[in-house]
């Protein structure tokens, strides 16, 4: 019996090859998400208790150089969340074609898996159908042979 045979197999397993490659970028680009919205709401979290501890120490009077400390810290907090959300925002647009990516990834590999189904039932049949010819052959031959004994 025959067995059956892809004629595609090299490129269905290329196709699944790109489409893990595309998702586990994608699962890079979505850590480094996280990571960057971490890292953001701890420099919220810093600028928070940073002022509430200036405010605290207003209580006991200030100096100018003190209030010019607190301008560049409020400065620094302010750019350093402004460059977070700029990153944010470039990983957001990335992660959106990534997904797109890996969509039409999966619509290649699905592509190929359909032919290879339609193959393999177009084989199932031929085999099925030599099946019964070689079936019909041996019954053909035993009604002869009943037949010339007689």
């Amino acid at each position: 019996m025959k067995k059956f045979v892809f004629r595609y197999e090299a490129i269905l397993n290329k196709y699944e090859s790109d489409e893990e490659n595309i998702k586990n970028e994608l699962f890079k680009a979505q850590r480094r998400f996280y990571q960057l919205s971490k890292q953001r709401d701890k420099c919220i979290a810093d600028k928070f208790e940073f002022e509430e501890n200036f405010s605290k120490s207003l209580s006991g009077g200030i100096t100018a150089s003190d209030y010019r400390l607190y301008e560049n810290a409020q400065n620094h907090y302010r750019q350093k969340n402004e460059r977070l959300d700029l990153q944010i925002a470039d990983i957001q647009i990335e992660i959106i074609s990534i997904k797109k990516r890996v969509i039409e990834a999966m619509k290649k590999r699905k592509m190929m898996e359909k032919l290879k189904e339609k193959q393999l039932d177009i084989f199932l049949d031929d085999v099925k159908a030599s099946e019964n010819k070689i079936v019909e052959e041996i019954v053909n031959y035993q009604s002869f042979q009943k037949g010339a004994r007689k």
